[in-house]
């Protein structure tokens, strides 16, 4: 008897199905897909116990034709494309043809229709592929769609469903994103009779983010537009402060279509490299048009994956764009959510400060060269953005002194500031470093007695490695023997020699990161710097107050430290005076 069979019509179906459906999660990303597909501009979603026992979406799409009912449960019947050859031009959301056969190989379904050049509408229920009833109804244009019982002829898969709950999030998961990417779509989604969001479709992609996330996730997200031959893209970006566990909400549509794509998330996450702590993620929503010709949507039967002709160049785009909106903006950590007016510490009112009046005898003729010691910082670019609040150009920042010997606090007319010494002047430093080390501009100071220090044979063999590392860092290493290095120079940091005790750290370092030789620079300027600046509990003049925060100003990233930590919190007038019951 023969060992290789071929597998009966029923089994086969049950097969391709598990490839396309997963979950309840898996149904309703491909019915709404269909309903995008069919230039829909209002889909509803309704489920109940997480799917399993009913999905239902409806839109207001161009709808089905009578005599092309018999096809939609067909393997590979679609009107998305013709031949081979449109699967290189896909523009589309769903081409193969799969979805609904596959559904109803595993479900009961009952769809009703009206396509728009039709007088009267279409109603069918299919159970296991087989058409149970068909006939003509009374119906407005576009199509709704009723899953039943997902998996009653296949205890085994229903078996392997997680709780209500977690298919609820699944499926939350899918709908967010799904209108997240098409702002221009109004949906509403029910979950057991409750309404969870309700979008607009008015294009704003601002308002369904507040639809979904709400007003305060809204007020931390900041924009992106970018456009070339290439690509478009648009979108927002959450502010560090913004910050989550994982990297779910690190978000990508291409061509209105979600995905999934390692690249895409590195782009993101190493223009947010310095800005946030360890194991945080960034908050981006990034929607993204691109010729269809440059991408492959075909890596797997669900479409959620992608890949490019050209992974660098999008990767260059991707971080560029982002890289870009965060140097550009202000990225200050705020108490609360206030309006425009009285949020924000802005760069241009950094251009006059006023010293408190105790301490005006301490330092004179400061207020003489403030002027000097400040300039101002706007760039062309900052004018650009922040020409509607032109009437705060001249307003000044008042420095009232330390708070425990670690926080700077200031003041203006409508805000409140703390900013963290320790985490400002480490990222200045950090800055500065990268600057020195980019244009070979490290300062050196030779050690009158070398440094001798005995390593262990691992810590040697880290030693050798990386010793050219140690030299583009300052570091003047000769080895002293066997297990032994003397260190003859250090680098000089902001006026001051480095600590040799660095180096000790540094190595701990190395043997971590192995062979990463570029994120272990990384973290050794890291390290340099945060053993360089001034710590918490060291006591300042007001001179140097001020000549920190003029340095703090200058930086690329200066609302975060080089971990991520934020330097500058603000809290206005505003909501110190409701925190009072001033204003109620």
């Amino acid at each position: 008897m023969s060992n290789i069979i071929t597998l009966n019509e029923d089994t086969i179906n049950k097969i391709a199905a598990g490839e396309v459906i997963e979950r309840p999660a898996s149904i309703i990303k491909e019915l709404v897909e269909n309903s995008i597909d069919a230039n829909s501009t209002s889909i509803s979603v309704e489920i109940r116990n997480g799917g399993k026992t009913l999905i239902s979406v409806s839109d207001n799409g161009c709808g089905i034709m009578e005599e092309d009912l018999q096809n939609v449960f067909t393997r590979h019947a679609t009107s998305k494309i013709k031949d081979i050859e449109d699967l290189l031009k896909i523009d589309t959301l769903g081409f193969r043809g799969e979805a609904m056969p596959s559904i109803s190989s595993v479900s009961e379904i009952e769809l009703s229709t009206k396509h728009e050049k039709e007088q009267t509408g279409s109603y069918i229920s299919v159970k296991n592929r087989k058409i149970i009833e068909k006939k003509k109804i009374g119906y407005a244009k576009g199509t709704n769609v009723k899953v039943k019982n997902l998996f009653y002829n296949t205890p085994a898969r229903r078996k392997f469903l997680k709780s209500d709950i977690t298919e609820n999030n699944y499926i939350t998961d899918v709908m967010e994103k799904i209108a997240l990417s098409n702002p221009n779509i109004s949906f509403k989604y029910i979950s057991n009779d409750k309404l969870i969001f309700h979008t607009t479709g008015n294009g704003d992609l601002l308002s369904v983010i507040q639809s979904i996330y709400g007003i305060k996730t809204a007020k931390l997200m900041e924009p992106v537009e970018y456009s070339n031959e290439l690509i478009s893209i648009s979108g927002y970006i959450g502010k560090p402060e913004l910050s989550r566990g994982n990297s779910n909400y690190i978000m990508f549509s291409i061509n209105k279509r979600i995905v999934k794509n390692i690249m895409l998330k590195e782009a993101i996450r190493t223009a947010y490299k310095s800005l946030l702590m360890n194991r945080r993620y960034p908050f981006t929503i990034l929607n993204i048009s691109i010729n269809p010709e440059k991408i492959d949507v075909n890596v797997h039967p669900t479409k959620a994956e992608i890949k490019f002709s050209d992974n660098k160049s999008i990767f260059n785009i991707i971080y560029y764009v982002a890289n870009n909106a965060l140097t550009s903006r202000n990225l200050s950590y705020k108490n609360s959510f206030v309006d425009d007016n009285n949020s924000i510490i802005k760069e241009t009112a950094l251009s006059n400060f006023i010293p408190p009046k105790e301490n005006n005898n301490r330092f004179n003729g400061v207020n003489e060269v403030f002027n000097e010691l400040l300039p101002r910082f706007n760039t062309e670019a900052d004018k650009k953005l922040d020409l509607e609040h032109s009437r705060d150009m001249h307003r000044p920042l008042k420095i009232i002194g330390q708070l425990f010997n670690t926080y700077i606090l200031c003041q203006n007319d409508n805000n409140f500031f703390l900013i963290d010494q320790h985490a400002a002047h480490e990222r200045i430093i950090f800055e500065d470093l990268l600057k020195m080390k980019e244009e070979k501009q490290i300062v050196q100071q030779a050690l009158l007695v070398p440094m001798i220090i005995e390593l262990s044979a691992k810590e040697m063999n880290n030693i050798n490695y990386s010793i050219q590392l140690f030299d583009s860092l300052g570091f003047d290493i000769e080895l002293f023997g066997d297990n032994t290095i003397a260190i003859r120079q250090v680098p000089i940091i902001m006026g001051h020699p480095c600590s040799g005790t660095v180096i000790s750290e540094l190595l701990d370092t190395i043997e971590s990161l192995k062979e990463n030789i570029d994120e272990i620079e990384e973290k050794a300027l890291l390290q340099i710097a945060c053993k360089s600046a001034i710590k918490a509990g060291d006591n300042l003049k007001i001179d140097e107050m001020i000549k920190l925060i003029e340095e703090l100003y200058k930086t690329k990233f200066k609302y975060t430290c080089p971990h991520g930590r934020p330097t500058i919190i603000s809290l206005s007038k505003y909501e110190l005076e409701k925190k009072f019951k001033r204003i109620l």
